[in-house]
């Protein structure tokens, strides 16, 4: 409460001493009155000597703010239309210059089209105008994404997922609020204005490695319905089907989404394991058979949005999330080989769930550009698991193991953001809590009941600003995490400051320095007293004992632009100080694999990105050479691993149409005494685009025998190689049909600035 007191007096001090006049205004088309979204705002004192800037939001508002009485000029531009100036003579109080009409510039009138893809550099973030080409060829806000191919940006061609090249998530917004893929995948391409892309973003973002944020039109009276559709050919097993609907009158608008994703393949897998017994080594070879791997995800929202236009803004949405796997991903049947004996072995698992959710938003926008944010949600997580295991060979008793789980998990969070624009800096500052309630029923061969108490709470403060080419921020966040389980509870806090300065340097060069100390809590799974049979060697255990983790960051970042090569060089070292990491023992004439605070955990990434447009208009190639080295340090292990790799693709658009093929390497990561080896994947796609609706095909590992994963573990105790592949993806032929019809008159406006979730059911699994 201290922390938090001290953090409201800094607030209201700096409110209190904020100086400055401000000048707002909307710009827009001269002859239809349409809001220009991101035209350039340059505020110059009367000798031309340039004070600030800004760029018109997604209806066409800006402020900038004059730091003292005096003369200036107000320069407004944008791509298409000529150049305004508004002279200010003695500024000496706030003004609104109300709607500033632009006028068509005289060679644009027939067309305007973007030819390259102008970059703003901003010290969290990149500004990127998709060219018309780029727009044209693409059928869903993931395929712009990858037309553009953003260094520092994967996307998985086959389940259209976004990573890092660390491999980290990517959290996606669509005008600020937090989206899921589907709702993305719903985006028509020519409603794109522009893509933030925060590749370095702050405390605000709560430890996302990386947000994308589609700036989208939107409608006064109308509204859209749209659907992509994707189908395995040569595989009917696989399907990705979305769908959406808007409608919007006034101030309210209404929003419908539904999601469908199917599989039915089938894998094979490899196991060969070794068991270290103190008095004896027993060596197995699991050979697989073709084993069915099948799901079905349905995803569906509905929201409700009222927007006044200036000063509130309110979105209520209700989501339900469910699952059913009835034949798991870690299924398998083979022959298990050991000593000259042959077992038949079946391990079958499946699963369901069920996630409804409600979340309320609220927005409300004060003057001199201060906005306060809240979001409640509150989410029921049920979920039911059964796995059966059998192992049997010709003269011996079967070995069975039969488990089954119930959960059923209650939580709500709650977050309040407020931002100030103070001058050539901007002050943000926001407190989050999360608390969560679950009871978790074992059955089966271990039977046991958990129920868990688990809350977390964290402030913030940050403060950003801008000396000419040079731009720095600086923030210090809060976080306390506590646990109860029956009588062991525990309770940890952790600073998380943070610091990035940058400097755009003549010659189009980029710099950025980054570095901030985080922290993450255990996983509710982790955390549970119960254990779960693997196999009859094995079993799988929780860890009450488990503490948060201290995460430290050093990035630095250097890139040059120019009209046929763009280059940017990236580093990164990190540390995880006690790591929650395995640890593997033998108890009672069985392996136990649990986890445990170990020493430490140390990451360096090293990777270039060259993209390089011969011309501009039709072809553009990327290459991401990249190098990874990993060191974990356990209790009683040490293990290092090195990864060079590869990434790469080229894109060809010839008006409506686009050949695409890319190619990647196997990323490896370790983590404690596990190496995770990803699949070897290389696309090949042409599509067209015929405004409205647009067809594509992609076939899938045209050159390649199989599609595969590995798993490689160094234990001492009971190490193993899991080697998982699939004939499903060899030479798969994809199809994908995508439309979107609208009706209605476009406007812009703010969207919500914050959103919340929760996934996390805490149940354990034995699987293997």
């Amino acid at each position: 409460m201290k922390q938090f007191l001290l953090l409201a007096a800094l607030l209201v001090s700096l409110y209190a001493n904020a100086a400055g006049y401000e000048i707002r205004g909307l710009v827009a088309d001269g002859e239809s009155n349409e809001p220009l979204v991101a035209a350039t705002v340059a505020l110059a004192s009367s000798d031309s000597t340039l004070v600030g800037g800004t760029m018109t939001d997604a209806g066409g508002r800006f402020k900038v703010v004059a730091d003292k009485n005096g003369d200036y000029i107000v320069r407004l531009q944008y791509i298409g239309y000529e150049q305004s100036e508004i002279a200010l003579t003695n500024l000496n109080g706030d003004i609104d210059l109300g709607v500033v009409g632009l006028r068509p510039s005289a060679a644009a009138l027939d067309e305007v089209v973007i030819e390259a893809d102008p970059v703003i550099k901003k010290i969290d973030r990149q500004i990127v105008l998709p060219t018309d080409a780029q727009q044209r060829a693409a059928t869903n806000g993931i395929s712009l994404l990858q037309n553009i191919q953003l260094p520092g940006l994967s996307i998985n061609p086959v389940d259209k997922t976004i990573s890092t090249i660390y491999g980290d998530g990517v959290q996606l917004r669509i005008n600020g609020v937090q989206s899921s893929k589907e709702e993305v995948m719903a985006i028509r391409p020519a409603d794109v204005i522009r893509i933030e892309y925060h590749d370095n973003p702050g405390l605000r973002y709560g430890g996302a490695a990386a947000v994308v944020d589609y700036i989208v039109k939107r409608k006064d009276n109308g509204g859209n319905v749209a659907g992509d559709f994707t189908n395995g050919v040569t595989e009917p097993g696989y399907g990705e089907y979305n769908f959406s609907a808007k409608y919007s009158r006034g101030r309210s608008a209404v929003t419908a989404v539904a999601y469908w994703e199917h599989r039915d393949l089938k894998w094979n897998r490899e196991n060969y394991e070794t068991f270290n017994y103190p008095d004896k080594i027993v060596a197995n070879t699991e050979i697989g058979q073709p084993t069915k791997f099948k799901y079905d995800m349905l995803n569906a929202s509905v929201a409700y949005n009222y927007n006044d236009g200036e000063k509130h803004l309110l979105n209520i949405a209700l989501r339900n999330q469910y699952n059913n796997t009835p034949n798991s991903f870690f299924d398998r049947n083979s022959t298990l080989v050991q000593d000259g004996t042959a077992y038949s072995m079946s391990d079958r698992s499946r699963s369901k769930s069920i996630i409804p959710s409600l979340d309320v938003y609220y927005q409300l926008n004060l003057k001199n550009d201060r906005h306060l944010y809240f979001d409640v949600v509150g989410t029921y997580l049920y979920s039911r698991n059964s796995r059966n295991y059998t192992m049997t060979t010709a003269g011996k008793e079967p070995s069975t193991i039969f488990s089954e789980t119930d959960g059923n998990k209650y939580s709500v969070i709650g977050e309040a953001i407020y931002e100030q624009q103070l001058g050539k800096g901007r002050l943000t500052a926001g407190l989050k809590h999360t608390q969560s309630w679950m009871d978790n029923i074992y059955d089966g061969d271990i039977s046991s009941k958990v129920r868990m108490d688990n809350a977390e709470t964290y402030a913030f403060a940050e403060w950003q600003h801008g000396v000419g080419s040079f731009n720095y921020s600086a923030g210090l966040g809060a976080m306390r995490t506590y646990y109860k389980q029956g009588a062991a509870e525990q309770e940890k806090y952790i600073l998380r400051p943070t610091i990035t300065l940058s400097y755009n340097a003549p010659h189009n060069v980029f710099l950025r320095y980054n570095a901030y100390i985080s922290g993450y809590a255990p996983s509710l799974s982790d955390l549970s007293d119960v254990e779960q049979e693997m196999d009859v060697y094995q079993v799988r255990r929780g860890n009450p004992e488990l503490k948060s983790v201290t995460f430290y960051s050093n990035s630095i970042t250097a890139s040059w632009r120019s009209r046929y090569v763009n280059v940017e060089l990236s580093g990164r070292y990190s540390y995880d100080d006690k790591p929650i990491m395995e640890q593997t023992f033998v108890e009672g004439g069985k392996f136990i694999r649990t986890t445990a605070n170990q020493k430490g955990f140390h990451r360096i990434n090293l990777t270039t990105n060259v993209q390089v447009m011969p011309f501009k208009k039709y072809i553009r190639i990327s290459l991401t050479p990249y190098f990874n080295r990993y060191i974990s340090v356990g209790s009683d292990y040490l293990h290092t691993h090195s990864n060079p790799g590869f990434r790469g693709s080229i894109i060809g658009i010839y008006k409506n149409w686009m050949v695409i093929a890319e190619m990647n390497t196997s990323y490896h990561e370790l983590w404690g005494e596990t190496i995770s080896k990803g699949e070897r994947l290389h696309t090949i796609a042409a599509g067209y685009n015929g405004g409205k609706w647009s067809l594509q095909a992609m076939v899938v590992n045209p050159f390649s025998k199989h599609y595969s994963q590995d798993v490689v573990n160094l234990s001492k105790d009971a190490p193993y190689t899991t080697h998982a592949f699939s004939n499903s993806f060899n030479h798969m032929v994809m199809l994908n049909f995508s439309f979107n019809l609208d009706f209605g008159k476009h406007y812009n406006d703010g969207g919500k600035r914050i959103n919340n979730s929760d996934t996390d059911t805490g149940i354990l699994s034995g699987t293997k």
